[in-house]
Formats: structure tokens, C-alpha cells, sequence
């Protein structure tokens, strides 16, 4: 009797500790968008630097497509009236016109793409929190509801154990509660821990030690289903026209104009001159801008690019459509679920009553006392099994949070 009275006191101030934790870890005003930029944030700053100094174009020389040169020339004469000449030469390559609006659209491109990988990168945040943060949500009830039936099974333990002892009841009612008692307080062991696991979890990903106060989010409507929007297209498109900029960017309309500044000194016998002259060098272009190898390689890479894009958008059309039916069906269960409340309630109370009498069968009506908890639990993990579909129909159209 001692040895029982010690487990339940220990019992209650575990269940108790378990309420606080739980009540702790909602206490915060954060949004899951908090959450968000908090993880971005953290993650972030483990990366390099994406503006690296070797790689910036020194805008002085922008406008050069590639390095000077120059040339020196002398030239005597093997006569005695000969004339000797000194030449020297600086070229300039200078960028064609077409050449500086493929690398300004390039520009536009690699901001493009950078925009999108950081949504990719946000999206993939919006995953791992919204993960976590649903799990927590279900462990939390899977250890109400442990709890609830522990307290039912912890008054048993000493009422049963009394009858046993009187011989109201068979040995075995009171060892099959005593050992439901146990291994519903493991269970309980168990969810906790598998609570703290998450919450490291999630301190390592944002840094923060407190939950969101508001976890559910608002279902997709139409216009944010659009799957051309979805950040992985938008990437994948960008990387395509980034691509195609670049291999525009080796065509021959790309060639160089060159600028070439000469300074020359013609000395003949009493006669000498200096001469400065400028002269440009322009291609004209009459065949096609790529050569046959350049439009072989743009081929396979549209190709390649068309195919990775349409089962892209397959795969995300599905995944949106599977997971549209999964919540219609989860819905119905709902539905299903919520009329059967008002039977529970009444079954509740009739084995309680009847357990109350010291009615034959007890383990009868303790084995159905535990199921209808286990019962209301599942309209509960239903609800937020129902929520958390919604946070996944969002992930799969790619909105972040």
C-alpha cells in the first residue's frame, strides 16, 4: 500500500511537470513567420559570403572585353638616305553593343536567381518548422491522453489492490492494472522525451526556445496554387534563361570591337615627324550568331531543360492533388468522428457506473474505460491531423511562412 501511494505521488508530479513544460513551450508571442526569419537568420550566417570580392568586376575597365596590348616597332633603314621609323601601339578590345546587353540582362538574371534560391531556401525552412512544430502538437496529445488514462489507472491501482487483498476481486484484475499503470507511465516517458527532442530540434534550426503561439495557417486559395509560380520553377527557369544569356554571350556578335592607338616617328636625313593615329576594327557579322556546335549545345540544353521542367510540374501537380484528396477524406472522418461524441460521453459513464459496482468481468470494463479514451483521442488527432494537411497544401504551393 505504501510502495503504491509513493508511485502515484511520483506519478503526479511528473504529469505536473509535463503540464508545465507543455504550457512553456507555447508561452511566447512569436509567429510562425518569426520562427521563419529567425531560422534564416541562424542558417545563414553558417554560409559563405555569395558576394565574394574575387569575383566583382572592377567597373573602371566594364567596358573592356578583355586585357590590352601592346606592341613596339622599330624599323632602320639599311640605306644611307634611308628613313627609320619607331612605332608604338596600344589595342583595345572594346565590348560590342551586343555583348554589353546579353551581360546586362545576365545581370538581371543573377539577381533573378538569387531571389529565387533564397525562396527555395525559405521554402525548405518552412518545411523542417512546420514539421516540427505539428509533431510537438501530436505528442502533446498523445500525452493527454496517456495522462488521462493513467489518472484512471492510478485510482485503480489502490481501490483494486484493497479488493484483491479482501478477495473481492481475482488477483490477476489487480496485477493487470498495476502493470497498465506501468507501462502507460513509460509511454509518458517515452512522448516527453521524444517532446524535448523536437524542441532541440527546433532551437538548433531558429535559435529559440519557444513555439509559435499560432500554428495553424489560413488553406490555399486558387491563385496561390499556381504551380508556375512554385519557387523550384521560378528557379528552374531562371537557371535555364541564365544559361541560354551565357551561351548567347559566346556567339560571333559577341566579338570585340578593337580600338587601336598608334604614335609613330619617321626620321629621315635632315627631316623628322611625329604621327599619332587611331584607328577601330569592327566585325560584320553575315552568317548565323551561333556556330553549328553552339546551336547543337543550346539544343540539348533546352531539351534537357524542358523535360526537367514538365516532370517537375507533375510532380508537384500530383503531390497538390494527393494531398487536396487526403483532406477531403480526412473531412469525412471528421464528420464521422464528431457524431460519435455524444455516444462516447454515454459509454464513458455507463462502465464507469458499472465499475463503481463491483460489477463482474472488471477487466472488461477497464479495457473499454481506456478505449473510449483512446478514442477521444482520435478526434482530437484527427483535428490536427486536418490542420496540419493545410500546412502541407501550403508547403506543396510553395508559400513560406
Amino acid at each position: 500500500m505504501k510502495a503504491s501511494a509513493i508511485q502515484l505521488k511520483h506519478f503526479f508530479i511528473f504529469c505536473i511537470f509535463v503540464a508545465h513544460c507543455s504550457s512553456a513551450n507555447a508561452q511566447s508571442n512569436l509567429t510562425l513567420h518569426d520562427s521563419l526569419t529567425a531560422a534564416v537568420e541562424k542558417q545563414s550566417s553558417k554560409m559563405p559570403d555569395p558576394n565574394n570580392s574575387a569575383l566583382t568586376d572592377n567597373k573602371n575597365f566594364d567596358w573592356l572585353d578583355g586585357s590590352p596590348s601592346a606592341s613596339l616597332v622599330y624599323l632602320d633603314s639599311q640605306q644611307n638616305l634611308g628613313t627609320t621609323e619607331s612605332e608604338i601601339s596600344l589595342n583595345l578590345p572594346i565590348k560590342s553593343p551586343f555583348l554589353r546587353k546579353i551581360e546586362k540582362s545576365l545581370s538581371s538574371k543573377v539577381d533573378a536567381l538569387r531571389t529565387s534560391a533564397q525562396k527555395q531556401y525559405a521554402l525548405f525552412l518552412s518545411g523542417i518548422i512546420r514539421n516540427i512544430v505539428w509533431e510537438i502538437q501530436i505528442e502533446k496529445l498523445s500525452a493527454t491522453a496517456v495522462s488521462k488514462k493513467q489518472s484512471i489507472l492510478a485510482e485503480l491501482t489502490l481501490q483494486y489492490k484493497e479488493m484483491a487483498q479482501a478477495q473481492a476481486i481475482p488477483q490477476y484484475v489487480s496485477l493487470i492494472v498495476q502493470k497498465e499503470f506501468n507501462d502507460h507511465q513509460i509511454s509518458l516517458v517515452q512522448h516527453q522525451q521524444n517532446i524535448n527532442n523536437l524542441m532541440a530540434k527546433y532551437y538548433r534550426l531558429t535559435g529559440l526556445n519557444a513555439l509559435p503561439s499560432v500554428i495553424t495557417e489560413a488553406a490555399p486559395n486558387v491563385g496561390q496554387m499556381d504551380i508556375n509560380a512554385h519557387p523550384d520553377i521560378v528557379a528552374l527557369d531562371n537557371t535555364f534563361q541564365s544559361t541560354e544569356q551565357t551561351l548567347l554571350s559566346t556567339s560571333k556578335s559577341t566579338a570585340p570591337w578593337n580600338v587601336q592607338i598608334t604614335g609613330k616617328r619617321v626620321e629621315t636625313p635632315g627631316f623628322s615627324e611625329n604621327q599619332l593615329g587611331l584607328g577601330i576594327e569592327v566585325p560584320i557579322n553575315i552568317v548565323n550568331q551561333l556556330s553549328t556546335l553552339q546551336r547543337s549545345e543550346y539544343s540539348k540544353i533546352n531539351t534537357e531543360y524542358q523535360i526537367a521542367r514538365s516532370k517537375l510540374m507533375h510532380e508537384l501537380s500530383e503531390a497538390q492533388a494527393n494531398l487536396m484528396q487526403e483532406y477531403k477524406f480526412l473531412q469525412q472522418k471528421q464528420t464521422l468522428l464528431d457524431s460519435s461524441t455524444a455516444n462516447l460521453s454515454a459509454l464513458t459513464q455507463a462502465m464507469t457506473e458499472l465499475r463503481e459496482a463491483n460489477a463482474p468481468n472488471q477487466e472488461f470494463y477497464i479495457r473499454t474505460l481506456l478505449d473510449t479514451v483512446d478514442s477521444e483521442y482520435s478526434i482530437e488527432l484527427n483535428q490536427i491531423h486536418l490542420q496540419r494537411h493545410i500546412a502541407l497544401m501550403r508547403q506543396a504551393a510553395g508559400l513560406t511562412l
